[in-house]
């Protein structure tokens, strides 16, 4: 059952199997949202260093505000529907 009551929760109290495809996965979205906010905010008031992307950047961040840039997220490759890949071995 997914508890989302009307206290800033997208859906009303509703058992799984009664969510439509694309509701589930706004609700895993938004789970995973919070989750990672909740973990940075703790990971801070521990005094801990929290590393995020931004900007095609890797970026970690340290308690005092103090930033280091630790590499560059490669970029992503687009995946058409229907396309078909051959993955061959060394």
């Amino acid at each position: 059952m997914i508890n989302n009551n009307r206290e800033g929760n997208l859906y009303p109290e509703r058992e799984l199997e009664d969510l439509s495809p694309e509701e589930i996965v706004k609700a895993l979205q938004d789970i995973g949202a919070e989750t990672g906010r909740r973990a940075i905010a703790e990971a801070k008031a521990l005094g801990l260093p929290v590393t995020f992307v931004e900007n095609d950047q890797i970026i970690k961040e340290f308690p005092d505000g103090r930033r280091e840039v630790l590499g560059n997220v490669p970029p992503s490759t687009k995946v058409e529907i229907g396309t078909v890949y051959e993955v061959k071995s060394r």
